[in-house]
Protein backbone atom coordinates (compact mmCIF):
# COMPACT_ATOMS: atom_id res chain seq x y z
CA UNK A 1 0.00 0.00 0.00
CA UNK A 2 0.84 3.81 0.34
CA UNK A 3 2.51 5.43 2.60
CA UNK A 4 1.25 6.80 5.35
CA UNK A 5 3.06 10.26 3.85
CA UNK A 6 1.63 10.00 0.70
CA UNK A 7 -0.14 12.59 2.50
CA UNK A 8 2.76 14.90 2.53
CA UNK A 9 2.22 15.41 -0.82
CA UNK A 10 -1.03 17.59 -0.53
CA UNK A 11 1.75 20.26 1.11
CA UNK A 12 3.90 20.21 -1.79
CA UNK A 13 1.35 20.90 -3.81
CA UNK A 14 -0.85 22.90 -1.90
CA UNK A 15 1.05 24.56 1.11
CA UNK A 16 2.90 27.98 0.60
CA UNK A 17 6.50 27.73 0.46
CA UNK A 18 6.54 29.91 3.97
CA UNK A 19 4.39 26.97 5.54
CA UNK A 20 7.01 24.35 4.32
CA UNK A 21 9.41 26.21 6.52
CA UNK A 22 11.33 26.23 9.82
CA UNK A 23 8.92 28.49 11.30
CA UNK A 24 5.90 26.72 10.78
CA UNK A 25 7.47 23.17 11.97
CA UNK A 26 8.52 25.32 14.92
CA UNK A 27 4.91 25.32 15.52
CA UNK A 28 3.30 22.22 14.82
CA UNK A 29 6.53 19.34 14.48
CA UNK A 30 6.40 19.76 18.38
CA UNK A 31 2.67 18.98 19.24
CA UNK A 32 0.73 22.87 19.83
CA UNK A 33 -0.78 20.90 23.57
CA UNK A 34 -2.31 24.18 24.25
CA UNK A 35 -4.85 24.10 21.55
CA UNK A 36 -5.73 20.20 22.48
CA UNK A 37 -5.96 21.16 26.06
CA UNK A 38 -8.21 23.69 25.30
CA UNK A 39 -10.35 21.66 23.39
CA UNK A 40 -10.56 18.93 26.17
CA UNK A 41 -11.57 22.15 28.46
CA UNK A 42 -14.47 23.18 26.64
CA UNK A 43 -16.65 20.31 27.90
CA UNK A 44 -15.89 20.69 31.33
CA UNK A 45 -19.22 22.62 31.94
CA UNK A 46 -22.42 22.08 33.53
CA UNK A 47 -25.93 21.44 30.99
CA UNK A 48 -27.57 24.75 32.37
CA UNK A 49 -24.07 26.42 31.24
CA UNK A 50 -24.33 25.28 28.11
CA UNK A 51 -28.11 26.44 27.72
CA UNK A 52 -27.41 29.73 28.08
CA UNK A 53 -26.81 32.70 25.32
CA UNK A 54 -23.08 33.18 26.11
CA UNK A 55 -20.88 30.44 25.06
CA UNK A 56 -19.19 28.67 28.02
CA UNK A 57 -15.71 29.66 29.15
CA UNK A 58 -13.20 26.47 28.90
CA UNK A 59 -11.93 25.45 32.03
CA UNK A 60 -7.76 25.07 31.67
CA UNK A 61 -7.43 22.50 34.86
CA UNK A 62 -10.01 20.15 33.20
CA UNK A 63 -7.91 20.61 29.71
CA UNK A 64 -4.52 19.72 31.50
CA UNK A 65 -5.78 17.03 33.20
CA UNK A 66 -7.91 15.76 29.92
CA UNK A 67 -4.29 15.87 28.14
CA UNK A 68 -2.87 14.05 30.88
CA UNK A 69 -4.95 11.07 30.72
CA UNK A 70 -4.41 10.84 26.96
CA UNK A 71 -1.11 10.97 26.90
CA UNK A 72 -0.77 8.13 30.40
CA UNK A 73 -3.40 5.94 28.33
CA UNK A 74 -0.93 6.17 24.93
CA UNK A 75 2.20 5.97 27.23
CA UNK A 76 -0.07 1.99 28.40
CA UNK A 77 -0.86 1.05 25.10
CA UNK A 78 2.99 1.48 24.11
CA UNK A 79 3.88 -0.63 26.67
CA UNK A 80 1.31 -3.32 26.66
CA UNK A 81 -0.84 -2.40 23.49
CA UNK A 82 -4.59 -3.94 23.83
CA UNK A 83 -5.98 -6.27 20.81
CA UNK A 84 -9.43 -5.26 21.44
CA UNK A 85 -10.79 -1.57 21.02
CA UNK A 86 -13.44 -0.25 23.70
CA UNK A 87 -17.37 1.04 21.37
CA UNK A 88 -16.10 4.87 21.80
CA UNK A 89 -19.10 7.25 20.35
CA UNK A 90 -16.08 9.29 18.20
CA UNK A 91 -18.08 10.25 15.11
CA UNK A 92 -19.27 13.55 13.99
CA UNK A 93 -21.12 16.06 11.70
CA UNK A 94 -18.98 18.35 10.32
CA UNK A 95 -19.81 22.08 10.22
CA UNK A 96 -18.45 25.03 8.79
CA UNK A 97 -18.97 26.89 11.63
CA UNK A 98 -17.06 24.88 13.95
CA UNK A 99 -13.89 24.88 10.93
CA UNK A 100 -13.89 28.41 11.15
CA UNK A 101 -13.36 28.68 14.71
CA UNK A 102 -10.58 26.26 14.61
CA UNK A 103 -9.32 28.60 11.95
CA UNK A 104 -8.88 31.21 14.69
CA UNK A 105 -7.26 29.09 17.29
CA UNK A 106 -4.68 27.77 15.09
CA UNK A 107 -3.69 30.81 13.13
CA UNK A 108 -3.78 32.26 16.60
CA UNK A 109 -0.98 29.93 17.68
CA UNK A 110 0.82 30.59 14.23
CA UNK A 111 0.79 34.20 14.72
CA UNK A 112 3.49 33.55 16.99
CA UNK A 113 5.63 33.09 13.64
CA UNK A 114 3.97 36.07 11.94
CA UNK A 115 0.78 37.90 10.45
CA UNK A 116 2.04 35.55 7.02
CA UNK A 117 2.37 32.34 8.92
CA UNK A 118 -0.82 33.17 10.63
CA UNK A 119 -2.81 34.73 7.49
CA UNK A 120 -1.64 31.74 5.69
CA UNK A 121 -3.01 28.87 8.20
CA UNK A 122 -5.98 30.26 8.55
CA UNK A 123 -6.39 30.18 4.87
CA UNK A 124 -5.39 26.26 5.29
CA UNK A 125 -8.02 25.49 7.15
CA UNK A 126 -10.77 27.28 5.72
CA UNK A 127 -9.70 25.86 2.36
CA UNK A 128 -10.08 22.33 3.80
CA UNK A 129 -6.59 21.55 1.71
CA UNK A 130 -5.23 19.01 4.30
CA UNK A 131 -8.55 17.87 5.35
CA UNK A 132 -9.62 16.95 1.35
CA UNK A 133 -6.31 15.09 1.17
CA UNK A 134 -6.63 13.05 4.68
CA UNK A 135 -10.09 12.05 2.76
CA UNK A 136 -8.58 10.70 0.04
CA UNK A 137 -5.92 8.73 1.61
CA UNK A 138 -7.40 7.70 4.86
CA UNK A 139 -9.11 4.85 2.97
CA UNK A 140 -5.59 3.25 2.48
CA UNK A 141 -5.11 2.85 6.27
CA UNK A 142 -8.33 1.73 6.69
CA UNK A 143 -9.44 5.02 8.07
CA UNK A 144 -12.45 7.18 8.05
CA UNK A 145 -13.15 11.01 7.85
CA UNK A 146 -15.38 12.46 10.42
CA UNK A 147 -13.81 10.18 13.01
CA UNK A 148 -11.85 11.47 16.11
CA UNK A 149 -10.27 8.09 16.85
CA UNK A 150 -8.85 7.76 13.46
CA UNK A 151 -7.90 11.21 13.07
CA UNK A 152 -6.12 10.54 16.63
CA UNK A 153 -4.49 7.52 15.12
CA UNK A 154 -3.16 8.97 12.43
CA UNK A 155 -1.99 12.04 14.10
CA UNK A 156 0.14 9.31 16.04
CA UNK A 157 1.70 7.35 13.15
CA UNK A 158 2.42 11.20 11.97
CA UNK A 159 4.50 12.26 15.00
CA UNK A 160 6.09 8.71 15.63
CA UNK A 161 7.43 9.06 11.81
CA UNK A 162 8.77 12.21 11.79
CA UNK A 163 10.79 11.71 14.60
CA UNK A 164 12.57 8.51 13.75
CA UNK A 165 12.53 10.00 10.29
CA UNK A 166 10.24 6.51 8.79
CA UNK A 167 9.33 6.22 5.44
CA UNK A 168 8.93 2.57 5.01
CA UNK A 169 5.02 1.83 3.94
CA UNK A 170 2.54 1.65 7.22
CA UNK A 171 0.64 -1.83 6.24
CA UNK A 172 -3.00 -2.24 7.03
CA UNK A 173 -2.44 -4.29 10.20
CA UNK A 174 -0.07 -1.64 11.80
CA UNK A 175 -2.58 1.18 10.98
CA UNK A 176 -5.16 -1.26 12.54
CA UNK A 177 -3.24 -1.47 15.41
CA UNK A 178 -2.44 1.89 16.14
CA UNK A 179 -6.15 3.09 15.84
CA UNK A 180 -6.87 0.32 18.51
CA UNK A 181 -4.28 2.14 20.44
CA UNK A 182 -5.95 5.20 19.64
CA UNK A 183 -9.46 4.10 20.67
CA UNK A 184 -8.30 3.04 23.99
CA UNK A 185 -6.86 6.58 24.98
CA UNK A 186 -10.05 8.00 23.46
CA UNK A 187 -12.13 6.34 25.61
CA UNK A 188 -10.45 8.22 28.77
CA UNK A 189 -11.11 11.51 27.31
CA UNK A 190 -14.16 11.08 25.37
CA UNK A 191 -16.56 12.35 28.56
CA UNK A 192 -14.21 15.84 27.35
CA UNK A 193 -15.40 15.30 23.91
CA UNK A 194 -19.36 15.03 24.09
CA UNK A 195 -20.41 17.12 21.20
CA UNK A 196 -20.02 16.65 17.76
CA UNK A 197 -18.26 20.00 17.45
CA UNK A 198 -15.78 19.21 19.89
CA UNK A 199 -14.81 15.89 18.37
CA UNK A 200 -14.80 18.10 15.37
CA UNK A 201 -12.09 20.37 16.50
CA UNK A 202 -9.91 17.81 18.20
CA UNK A 203 -10.12 15.60 14.91
CA UNK A 204 -9.20 18.23 12.44
CA UNK A 205 -7.11 19.60 14.03
CA UNK A 206 -4.48 16.90 14.41
CA UNK A 207 -5.19 15.94 10.78
CA UNK A 208 -3.99 19.41 9.85
CA UNK A 209 -1.07 19.64 12.56
CA UNK A 210 -0.21 15.81 11.03
CA UNK A 211 -0.68 16.73 7.63
CA UNK A 212 1.75 19.82 8.03
CA UNK A 213 4.47 17.27 10.32
CA UNK A 214 4.21 14.93 7.04
CA UNK A 215 4.16 17.39 4.47
CA UNK A 216 7.28 19.44 5.82
CA UNK A 217 9.08 15.79 6.66
CA UNK A 218 8.06 14.65 2.72
CA UNK A 219 9.54 18.14 1.28
CA UNK A 220 12.94 17.53 2.91
CA UNK A 221 13.09 13.94 2.03
CA UNK A 222 12.84 15.18 -1.52
CA UNK A 223 14.84 17.82 -1.25
CA UNK A 224 17.76 16.04 0.19
CA UNK A 225 17.66 18.49 2.94
CA UNK A 226 19.16 16.22 5.96
CA UNK A 227 19.33 19.19 8.37
CA UNK A 228 15.97 20.03 8.04
CA UNK A 229 15.20 16.43 8.32
CA UNK A 230 16.89 16.52 11.86
CA UNK A 231 15.34 19.60 12.77
CA UNK A 232 11.45 18.44 12.25
CA UNK A 233 12.83 14.39 13.85
CA UNK A 234 14.00 16.74 16.52
CA UNK A 235 10.76 18.96 17.42
CA UNK A 236 8.49 15.92 16.18
CA UNK A 237 10.63 14.05 19.43
CA UNK A 238 9.68 16.78 21.92
CA UNK A 239 6.15 16.59 20.82
CA UNK A 240 6.48 12.87 20.76
CA UNK A 241 7.79 13.07 24.61
CA UNK A 242 4.52 15.08 25.66
CA UNK A 243 2.20 13.06 23.58
CA UNK A 244 3.48 9.46 24.30
CA UNK A 245 5.09 10.65 27.97
CA UNK A 246 8.25 9.12 26.25
CA UNK A 247 10.76 9.40 23.41
CA UNK A 248 9.01 8.18 19.75
CA UNK A 249 12.40 6.75 19.49
CA UNK A 250 12.30 4.45 21.66
CA UNK A 251 8.93 3.25 20.39
CA UNK A 252 8.57 0.53 17.43
CA UNK A 253 5.55 0.44 15.09
CA UNK A 254 4.72 -3.32 14.63
CA UNK A 255 1.66 -5.56 13.83
CA UNK A 256 0.19 -4.90 17.11
CA UNK A 257 0.94 -1.12 16.79
CA UNK A 258 3.25 1.11 18.99
CA UNK A 259 5.48 -1.36 21.10
CA UNK A 260 8.30 0.38 23.49
CA UNK A 261 11.73 -1.04 23.06
CA UNK A 262 13.15 -3.10 25.66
Amino acid sequence: MRSLFVVGLFAIAQLPLSMQGSAQAQTYGAFDMGMLTNTLAQDHVTRSQRSRVRAPQASPAAGVSGMRQLSQALSLQARAPSHTAPDVDSRYTATQAVREKLAGIMSDAAAKQGAAEAAEMRKLVLSKAALNQYVRVAPSLGYRADDAVDALAFYMLAQWGVANDHRADVTRVQAAAVRRQAANAYAEVTGQLGTDALRQEFAEMLVIQGAIMAGTHEAAVRSGDTQALRRYADLARQGGKILFTMDPTTIQLTDDGFRQQG
